[in-house]
C-alpha cells in the first residue's frame, strides 16, 4: 500500500469511531479487505447529502479529523464537487463549490482549524451544489449576499461543534483565548493564499489520494465496484485537466467571500458570547435596543430601512388606538379590551397593539381547525404571543429583510432566526385581528409594512395546535452592523410558553 492507505487494522481502528455500522462484518470484527474495499467506494460515492442534519455535520467533522479516515474524506468531497462540475461545466456556483473544498485542505490550517472550515464550509458547497443554485445569476459579487442562510447555518453548527468536549481540549491545548478572532485571522491567511498554482497543488495531492483508492477497491472489490470506481477516478481527472482553464475566473469572488466571512466570524468574538477556553458561556441573548438600531443605520443604512419623506406621508400609517373605530365590530372574545382600554390598571395582551395594523384596514376574522398560522420569533421570545400570520404570507418570504420591512419588524423587536406553526385543533376557533402591518418610524426611519398581519389573544391559544420550532433559514441576526448575535450557549429551537393571563399582569 502507498504512505494514502493505512494497513487494514489502522482503517479498522479508525472506522471503530464511526456511530453508524459500516457494515455487518465490521461489526462482528471479522472484516476482510473486500469489506474494506467496499467501504472506501461508499465513501466515496456520497455523505455529501444536500440536507444533512446538525448532528450529521457536527459528528461527520470530528470523523473527518482522524487519521487516514480524514484524507478519504476529503477525496469524497472532491468527487462529489467534480461529479456536479461534470454534468455542467459552465455552472459557475460549482466551481465555487470545488475551490471551497480545495483551501479546506490547504497545509497552513492544520488539523483543527481544518476542521473548523470543514464545519463552516459544508453548508456553504452544499448550497453551490443544490440544482436550485444552478438557476441563480452570477455576478462574482454576489457570492455571500446569495450563499447568506447556508453562511449562518454554518455558524450555528460552528458553534455547536465548538462547545465539544474534544474541540474545547484542543483550542486549550492550542493557548487560543478568542477561537472566534483566530478563526477570522486564517481565513485571511488563506485569502492570500488562494492562486490557481495553490489550488491545483491540493487538487493534484488528492487525485493521488484517489488514485490509490480506486486501485484498492479494483483489486479487492467486485467488478462491478471497481469499473465504477475507475469511472468515477476518470471525471475527477477531466474535472482536473479543465480547472487549468477555469479556476482563474473565479479566484477573485472566493477572495472577496473569503474576506466578508471572517468580518462575519469577527462579529460572533465582538458579541457578549465568546468561545474563550477555561469560560464557562453565558445563556443571556441580548438584542438590540431602539437607541443602538438607530445609531447603526446612521453608520450604514441596510437596504430594509427606508428614509421617512419630507411631507411625512408613509404608506400605511397607524391606525388609531381605540379599537371602538374599528370598522368591523370586535369578537367577544376580544372585546375585555375595551375594558382594559378604560381602566389603566387593567392589563391585556392586545392593550395598545391596535396601532401596529394600517388606519382603517383591520378586519375581525375567525380561523377554523385544521387553519394553520405562522408565527417568527427569536430564541427569546414566547411561542404563544400575539403576532401572527396566515401560512401562505409566510410562505412568500424569501428572506429576513423582506420580512422586517413588510411586517415592519424592527429588530429591537424581534432577533428572529426561528418560527413555529399553530393548527387550530379540531372543533375549535379561533378569534383575531387580520389587516395589513402599519408602517413603523425608528428616528428618520421607517419600515413600509402592508404585509397581512394576525394579532390574536395568546389565550385563546391551545397549546396542543403549537408545533415544534424551525429555522427559517434567513439566520439569526439583523442586517446591521451591529445586529449579528453569536449563538453560543444559546439554547435555540426550544419552545417557550408565557403567562398571559390577566392576573400575571
Amino acid at each position: 500500500m502507498s504512505d494514502f492507505l493505512p494497513s487494514k487494522q489502522e482503517l479498522t481502528n479508525a472506522l471503530a469511531w464511526f456511530t453508524a455500522p459500516v457494515n455487518d462484518a465490521i461489526k462482528k470484527g471479522k472484516e476482510t479487505a473486500a469489506d474494506i474495499a467496499e467501504w472506501l467506494w461508499v465513501v466515496l460515492q456520497g455523505d455529501f447529502a444536500e440536507d444533512q442534519s446538525t448532528a450529521q455535520i457536527v459528528t461527520g467533522t470530528v470523523i473527518s479529523m482522524i487519521p487516514f479516515v480524514d484524507q478519504i474524506c476529503d477525496v469524497r468531497d472532491l468527487c462529489a464537487n467534480s461529479v456536479k462540475i461534470k454534468e455542467d461545466s459552465n455552472n459557475p456556483w460549482a466551481w465555487v463549490g470545488l475551490i471551497l473544498t480545495l483551501i479546506g485542505l490547504f497545509p497552513v490550517l492544520g488539523s483543527l482549524f481544518k476542521g473548523i472550515f470543514k464545519v463552516i464550509l459544508a453548508p456553504i458547497r452544499r448550497f453551490m451544489l443544490k440544482p436550485a443554485t444552478k438557476g441563480l445569476k452570477f455576478t462574482g459579487g454576489n457570492i455571500y449576499k446569495l450563499a447568506e442562510p447556508a453562511i449562518e447555518t454554518g455558524i450555528t453548527e460552528l458553534n455547536k461543534f465548538l462547545a465539544r468536549p474534544a474541540v474545547k481540549n484542543a483550542i486549550k491545548k492550542a493557548k487560543i483565548t478568542n477561537i472566534y478572532k483566530a478563526i477570522a485571522n486564517k481565513i485571511r491567511e488563506v485569502k492570500a493564499l488562494v492562486s490557481k498554482q495553490s489550488l491545483l497543488k491540493v487538487f493534484d495531492q488528492l487525485v493521488g489520494h484517489l488514485r490509490d483508492t480506486v486501485k484498492f477497491i479494483e483489486k479487492y472489490a467486485s467488478k462491478a465496484v471497481g469499473t465504477k470506481a475507475k469511472q468515477m477516478l476518470q471525471s475527477v481527472v477531466d474535472v482536473r485537466n479543465l480547472a487549468n482553464q477555469k479556476l482563474g475566473e473565479f479566484l477573485k469572488p472566493v477572495q472577496d467571500f473569503l474576506e466578508k466571512l471572517a468580518v462575519r466570524i469577527e462579529k460572533e468574538s465582538d458579541q457578549a458570547f465568546k468561545a474563550t477556553t477555561n469560560v464557562r458561556n453565558v445563556t443571556q441573548f441580548r438584542r438590540l435596543d431602539d437607541g443602538e438600531e438607530l445609531e447603526a443605520f446612521r453608520k450604514q443604512k441596510p437596504d430594509w430601512v427606508r428614509k421617512i419623506p419630507e411631507n411625512r406621508r408613509l404608506p400605511f400609517p397607524q391606525a388609531k388606538k381605540d379599537p371602538k373605530t374599528a370598522s368591523t365590530p370586535l369578537h367577544p372574545s376580544l372585546g375585555n379590551v375595551q375594558s382594559a382600554l378604560k381602566n389603566p390598571k387593567l392589563k391585556h395582551p392586545l392593550k395598545g397593539k391596535y396601532d401596529t395594523f394600517a388606519q382603517g384596514m383591520i378586519k375581525a376574522e375567525v380561523f377554523g381547525e385544521g387553519e394553520v398560522l405562522i408565527r417568527v420569533l427569536a430564541p427569546g421570545s414566547f411561542d404563544n404571543s400575539i403576532c401572527w400570520m396566515r401560512k401562505s404570507e409566510f410562505e412568500k418570504l424569501k428572506s429576513r429583510e423582506e420580512w422586517r420591512d413588510k411586517f415592519a419588524v424592527w429588530a429591537s423587536w424581534n432577533a428572529n432566526g426561528e418560527y413555529l406553526e399553530y393548527t387550530v385543533p379540531k372543533g375549535k376557533k379561533l378569534y383575531a385581528w387580520e389587516g395589513p402591518a402599519a408602517s413603523q418610524e425608528l428616528g428618520e426611519f421607517y419600515l413600509k409594512g402592508g404585509g397581512i398581519q394576525i394579532v390574536l389573544d395568546p389565550n385563546d391559544l391551545v397549546a396542543s395546535g403549537l408545533s415544534k420550532r424551525k429555522l427559517t433559514g434567513w439566520g439569526y441576526g439583523t442586517d446591521t452592523e451591529i445586529g449579528d448575535f453569536s449563538m453560543v450557549g444559546v439554547p435555540t429551537l426550544q419552545t417557550k410558553i408565557g403567562d398571559y393571563s390577566l392576573a400575571s399582569k
